[in-house]
């Protein structure tokens, strides 16, 4: 039977009181508290009062250790763990909010960073002072670079592309490609949200019922975004599917995924790709050469995604297949270097 996450008083104490009991514990941390302590901090009720506080929230499954220290010894009660309806967020969970909020800001759109302030917000309520002053000093010391922030701060446009993935319903969006003067409009059928770190932001994968097939639709170009009423259903759910898991980039097509393999040199590598594997597709790497090289895989189902990741590794990936990704890296890595021999 699950425990109860109510504060069961039995009448014995008032439920502030176990609150206060609970807040004191917490924010003496490892040196305790003695029951004098305790019946100072709350008011100075009777020492009987301060044991039935503790005998609750034990029975209510928390875990508070007794400890004996000085002399005459004096027991002080340590707080191990709060019970089941313990409210209290941890500095370590606080953390966790803040790292994904700085990741989504860098790598997603601003609307996720404003959804992640939010339960940052409640999160702080729900921390002790002690707490707030470790989590203070654990966020100074964290840094998050390398990304974009993809400008996308209205819920105008998130909104509805949420309402219509229930349908689904088919939406009349207003998009800005790179390389057009003015938006294109594009009566299409949502599939998911993508967000993709090789290219930095989120993608709207869509189902297109003139190209049958997919595209992705960067969600920071679309300018505006209307629900139609017409449920549509996605005739092709499983190469959505596929669509979604065999993008790289932003790069993505209906056709079935196709093997990539790769050389690269670098015995550093090795131990690179063991500690932190890309999110590539079925990723997998074997050292080669005698630990000098490694032999990478993976799957991908447009040339440019897979074209994208590999080149960041200049002279040092030899693509081994397949022949098409191999001759169009070459030609791409031939017309680059040709512009240094002028």
């Amino acid at each position: 039977m699950p425990k109860s996450t109510t504060i069961e008083t039995q009448g014995l104490v008032d439920r502030e009181r176990l609150r206060n009991t609970l807040r004191l514990l917490r924010e003496a941390g490892s040196r305790g508290l003695s029951r004098h302590d305790l019946s100072k901090g709350l008011g100075d009720v009777s020492l009987r009062t301060v044991d039935r506080a503790i005998s609750l929230i034990e029975s209510q499954g928390g875990r508070i250790q007794k400890e004996r220290h000085g002399r005459p010894p004096v027991i002080r009660f340590v707080l191990q763990k709060g019970p089941s309806w313990d409210e209290h967020v941890s500095p370590e969970a606080r953390l966790a909010l803040r790292l994904a909020g700085l990741i989504l800001a860098q790598s997603g759109t601003m609307l996720w960073d404003d959804k992640i302030e939010a339960l940052e917000a409640l999160a702080t309520d729900k921390m002790s002072s002690r707490d707030r002053a470790l989590f203070d000093q654990l966020a100074r010391a964290v840094e998050v670079h390398g990304g974009i922030e993809d400008p996308v701060e209205s819920p105008e446009i998130l909104e509805p592309i949420l309402k219509a993935l229930e349908g689904p319903r088919e939406i009349l969006v207003e998009y800005q490609s790179a390389s057009a003067k003015t938006p294109t409009p594009h009566q299409v059928v949502p599939f998911a949200l993508t967000h993709d770190l090789f290219s930095g932001g989120v993608f709207l994968l869509v189902w297109d019922p003139k190209r049958e097939g997919p595209i992705q639709l960067r969600l920071s170009r679309i300018t505006q975004v209307k629900v139609a009423n017409r449920i549509t259903p996605i005739l092709h759910p499983d190469l959505m599917a596929r669509a979604a898991k065999y993008q790289i980039g932003g790069w993505t097509s209906k056709d079935e995924p196709f093997q990539v393999e790769a050389r690269i040199r670098g015995d550093h590598w090795i131990q690179a790709f063991k500690e932190a594997p890309p999110a590539l597709p079925d990723f997998e790497a074997d050292p080669i050469e005698g630990g000098k090289s490694v032999h990478v895989r993976f799957k991908a189902n447009h040339i440019n995604g897979a074209s994208r990741w590999l080149l960041q590794f200049g002279a040092n990936a030899e693509v081994l297949a397949p022949p098409a990704l191999r001759t169009s890296i070459h030609q791409q890595l031939r017309e680059a270097s040709a512009q240094y021999e002028r």
